[in-house]
């Protein structure tokens, strides 16, 4: 896989702020900004039910997506944070797109089993579930970003030695 700095640079930042943007509203909460903590969990809205009784909760207030949402973007930034460091190993290479669901399995049988009343889940089995799918997230879409980064400069690469010629 190519690397360039520049593309995981604008990934890690994503990330980071992506991520980061989840402990806004309980910090907003807590400095006595109560609009910007309720835009905040409105940004969240779309992806996560927000259920308060299902969110890690920071100086009392909860997060603004659910335990399963912040371990998926919180497990997902770390693997992001790593990659200079285990980019090489072998599943970085040789994960396709079907190998994603073995990630994703344990996020679903938690849901399904809680929804068949087979067992109830908790914050710990969500949080452990999401995990395992956000490092799968990333094992996947950080070597598609660096592929897709580097191809892109590729292409404006020679566009530009064209226009020389």
């Amino acid at each position: 896989m190519r690397w360039s700095s520049r593309g995981y640079a604008v990934l890690l930042t994503v990330s980071l702020a992506w991520t980061a943007g989840l402990f806004l509203a309980p910090l907003f909460h807590h400095l006595g900004n109560d609009t910007a903590a309720i835009l905040g969990r409105v940004f969240y809205a779309p992806i996560c039910h927000q259920d308060e009784a299902r969110s890690f909760v920071l100086f009392g207030w909860p997060l603004s997506v659910c335990h399963r949402c912040s371990a998926i973007y919180l497990s997902f930034t770390a693997v992001v944070l790593l990659f200079p460091l285990i980019r090489r190993a072998r599943i970085f290479h040789s994960l396709a797109l079907p190998g994603l669901a073995i990630f994703i399995v344990p996020m679903i049988l938690d849901y399904v089993f809680d929804v068949l009343g087979v067992w109830n889940n908790s914050a710990l089995s969500r949080g452990m579930s999401g995990m395992i799918a956000g490092a799968g997230l990333a094992v996947f879409i950080v070597p598609a970003w660096m592929e897709l980064w580097t191809a892109k400069r590729r292409r404006i690469s020679h566009m530009h030695t064209e226009e020389k010629s």
